[in-house]
């Protein structure tokens, strides 16, 4: 038999002459190439950034804790104490931030859109040593593209934050050579620094550490180094609460391991000169312990929520199959239910990434193809069950701090003088006038206004859904010009209404035998076509 010539080294087969199947292998090639990797992935990045400046939208311009932690920044970047039960960390970096954005709850945004962004491209890295490069596009498109996940990078909250720089720290630790875990524990220890539960899977990282301490010599320096980073972190974080506090804690906490309350009347602050103290710990410990089985239900609903049974039986299916460095991440959650917290999503959101790695397990290695379609199967209808559980989510506010109360924070800014104090039931409008909160608590009329003569308040705050659905004692207020203006102890000067938003009032408290200015208030509307559609 004639054999074919060899083809000359640098000749070219023609188009026509080459084999039928050779485009399809051509295509299947830079399918499998570095290439189309990084395309795909910088295609993925987009997609989480399109999104998330889509959840923007639909966002409010602070939130109840980023009122506080956007004074906590600004306290930082001014070299001052503050002392506070959040974590050091997300105020730290929001101090960051505003060296580059002026505008302060921008900067507090913008550290929660740049952790939300680069997420997909994190879980990839840290996904990548079991799927391989193609295959840990999909964890990252499934992080990318989950609604919650979005909204709370579009937000003043330290959720982004947190899971972004906690799956640095595993990619990180998981890397090999062992280059990467200095930068591995130190981000293991700046997401403690930015959310104590952060410190339970460091535990865990610490027991696996054990084993490999055992089994891989060689990795034993960077180890070393590695602890020596997160140590150093949680170190600075503790002298900051004994120095802010006069504490010596892991977190000031704490006092979250208690029942939680039944009924939100029952967790509304009462109006008493006496602060309670704080619990011991062995005190709290039992309250938490009681409060478990109670709990526990309600945080499975609330993670179903996040992450719908579909995709969750495919995370179970996969941590059958393997078990990687990012179940560390997923140990926290049967401690929730110790918390005296309310069953929020939000809660959960730390496990998705690992739970997306998981679920990707079966649909990237699985090598039966009937078990493929099934999981193929379970990720299409869980897509479209998150889809549809989180859709209204990501439309809706996170919290209040809407138009409302930022435009009447500004107006008051410019009547009052700086660290007034303002009684309301939520922070925002004090926030935005730059002056000192005071919760507006239950009590009857007459006792909550008096102490606020007697201790200084000098502005009321009265949104309309408060009054209606918790303070109903203050409804005369609002109804009745004549009880406004037989009360001498308040002085309307300012009212709001937004379409679609709501409304508030400002009251001036009059200081004893200070009298009333007389002058009518300035009132505002925005969205109606004219005065009569207001409410």
């Amino acid at each position: 038999m004639k054999r074919n010539a060899p083809r000359a080294r640098g000749s070219h087969t023609p188009s026509s002459a080459r084999p039928a199947g050779s485009h399809a292998e051509a295509g299947a090639g830079w399918l499998a190439s570095p290439a189309f990797v990084r395309v795909s992935l910088a295609l993925i990045t987009l997609a989480a950034l399109a999104l998330r400046l889509l959840a923007l939208r639909y966002q409010p311009t602070v939130t109840f804790d980023g009122t506080e932690y956007v004074r906590y920044a600004e306290a930082l970047k001014h070299g001052e104490r503050f002392a506070s039960v959040f974590a050091p960390g997300y105020p730290a970096l929001v101090a960051l931030a505003s060296m580059l954005h002026p505008e302060r709850v921008g900067a507090a945004v913008a550290v929660s859109m740049v952790a939300g962004v680069a997420l997909p491209a994190i879980v990839w890295a840290l996904a990548r040593g079991a799927l391989g490069a193609r295959g840990a596009l999909l964890p990252g498109l499934l992080c990318a593209l989950h609604p919650e996940l979005a909204r709370h990078s579009a937000i003043t909250m330290s959720e982004s934050a947190y899971i972004g720089m906690l799956f640095l720290g595993l990619a990180g630790l998981a890397a090999r050579p062992s280059g990467h875990m200095i930068l591995g524990g130190l981000a293991v220890g700046l997401a403690y620094a930015i959310r104590p539960e952060g410190v339970v899977t460091a535990a865990v990282l610490m027991i696996a550490g054990v084993r490999r301490w055992a089994s891989d010599p060689s990795s034993r320096r960077a180890m070393l180094a590695a602890a020596l980073a997160w140590a150093l972190v949680v170190l600075a974080c503790v002298l900051w609460y004994h120095a802010t506090l006069d504490a010596w804690t892991l977190t000031p906490k704490t006092a979250a391991l208690h029942e939680a309350a039944r009924d939100w009347r029952a967790a509304e602050p009462g109006l008493s000169l006496a602060v309670p103290p704080a619990p011991r710990l062995a005190e709290s410990l039992r309250g938490g312990l009681a409060a478990w089985p109670a709990n526990a239900l309600q945080h499975a609903q609330a993670l179903l929520w996040s992450w719908p049974w579909p995709l969750l039986l495919l995370s179970l299916w996969g941590l059958a199959r393997r078990r990687g460095i990012e179940t560390a991440a997923l140990v926290y959650l049967p401690l929730l239910p110790f918390l005296g917290l309310s069953q929020q999503g939000r809660f959960a959101l730390a496990a998705i990434p690992a739970l997306a790695i998981s679920a990707s397990v079966v649909l990237v290695t699985e090598s039966s193809r009937w078990r493929r379609a099934m999981a193929a199967a379970l990720a299409a209808f869980g897509v479209v069950a998150t889809t549809w559980s989180l859709g209204d989510a990501f439309r809706t506010p996170f919290d209040g701090g809407g138009q409302t109360d930022k435009r009447a924070g500004e107006w008051l800014a410019n009547v009052a003088t700086p660290g007034d104090a303002v009684v309301d039931r939520k922070p925002f409008v004090a926030f935005y006038a730059n002056c000192r909160h005071r919760v507006l608590a239950e009590g009857s009329y007459d006792a909550l206004i008096d102490d606020m003569v007697a201790n200084g308040a000098r502005w009321l705050v009265l949104e309309d859904y408060v009054v209606r659905q918790m303070r109903p004692q203050f409804a005369p207020l609002l109804d009745s010009e004549n009880h406004r203006a037989r009360e001498s102890r308040l002085e309307l000067v300012y009212a709001r209404a937004d379409e679609g938003q709501g409304s508030l009032a400002i009251f001036r408290v009059l200081a004893s035998g200070e009298a009333k200015r007389g002058q009518p208030p300035v009132v505002e509307l925005e969205g109606f076509p004219d005065r009569s559609a207001a409410p």
